[in-house]
């Protein structure tokens, strides 16, 4: 998946701070924002028209086959040190932990249940809608560090995700989990020196490129079937995780000196709504799937609409 559009290029070449007119970061913002939502409304439309959709193979391919291809071709491919790798897992496990701790007092406060919503506040949407975001914002370097965010933030979501919905801990929901082997083999590659086969890295190539759609359009899908329960309290707690979020993407930003498409990814990706997937663990487990629900279509609905801002503040 390439891109070739004047906002990668000013990334990626000179001072990603210079000085730009507003009319052209809001016209960057829309070049990024406008793929991300028609990819996602034709998943929403396409659900509300009752056109057939076999949500099982969909969900399954994606999580199973292009997500760990996407994970792995974009770690291979871009031959990244173990410096960056390092620094881009200890951003993401920061942004994650950091949230997650940050809103415990309020959750108390407000006497709300800290195993319903501490996931939903840790594990942002960093893979159907922070991936593309990164990917247009960024160009090709930007996908490679969100996936770096999206792979850890999936290790954590599919491991300690399910444990606190369910209350328990699930081995083998952790090693049934393609996107850990992905990484980690990845890695191993990476720090090895050992060159790809160009086979395995086209035929990788090819299926984590399906990923990216697939994601948006699930994204839509599931969100034209979520209804939005006890209205006062889901958009209250979403434009808490919205800002608890960027905040602390802002200091782990600060504390590790960040600058650049690294500290843009970061911050975009630590701002991103709740993840679908929360939902879907609550749901599984009985874990309040209505209240989660609404944290994702509340927080969804409210990052789209501040999206183009964070994208003129992360792109001048």
């Amino acid at each position: 998946m390439v891109t070739d559009n004047s906002s990668t290029h000013r990334l990626q070449h000179g001072n990603p701070k210079a000085s730009m007119p507003a009319f052209a970061l809001l016209s960057d913002a829309f070049a990024v924002l406008a793929p991300v939502f028609l990819v996602a409304a034709l998943g929403y439309g396409w659900t509300r028209r009752k056109l057939p959709y076999d949500s099982a193979f969909i969900t399954t391919f994606a999580i199973n086959v292009s997500s760990p291809c996407l994970v792995f071709s974009a770690l291979t491919r871009l031959h990244l040190s173990a410096d960056v790798m390092g620094e881009m897992a200890l951003a993401a496990t920061a942004c994650m932990a950091l949230t997650a701790l940050a809103s415990v007092p309020v959750l108390l406060a407000s006497g709300l249940s800290l195993r319903v919503y501490v996931p939903a506040m840790a594990f942002p949407n960093a893979g159907n809608l922070g991936l593309p975001v990164c990917l247009f914002a960024f160009g090709e370097n930007g996908l490679s560090l969100a996936v770096l965010f999206y792979a850890v933030m999936a290790v954590g979501q599919f491991t300690l995700g399910p444990a606190l919905a369910a209350g328990r801990f699930d081995l083998g929901q952790m090693v049934r989990t393609p996107t850990i082997y992905a990484v980690a083999l990845a890695v191993a590659i990476q720090l090895a020196g050992l060159p790809l086969p160009v086979w395995i890295g086209n035929t990788t190539t090819l299926l984590g490129n399906c990923a990216v759609p697939l994601m948006l359009f699930s994204l839509g899908v599931a969100l034209s079937k979520l209804r939005l329960s006890g209205a006062v309290r889901a958009l209250s707690m979403s434009a808490f995780r919205l800002a608890v979020g960027f905040a602390m993407g802002l200091l782990v930003a600060w504390a590790m000196g960040l600058t650049g498409t690294t500290r843009g990814v970061v911050l975009v990706q630590s701002s991103m709504p709740v993840a679908v997937f929360n939902y879907l663990w609550a749901l599984r487990y009985g874990n309040s799937p209505e209240d989660v629900a609404g944290m994702v279509l509340g927080s969804t609905a409210m990052a789209f609409v501040g999206l183009p801002a964070l994208l003129m503040i992360v792109m001048q």
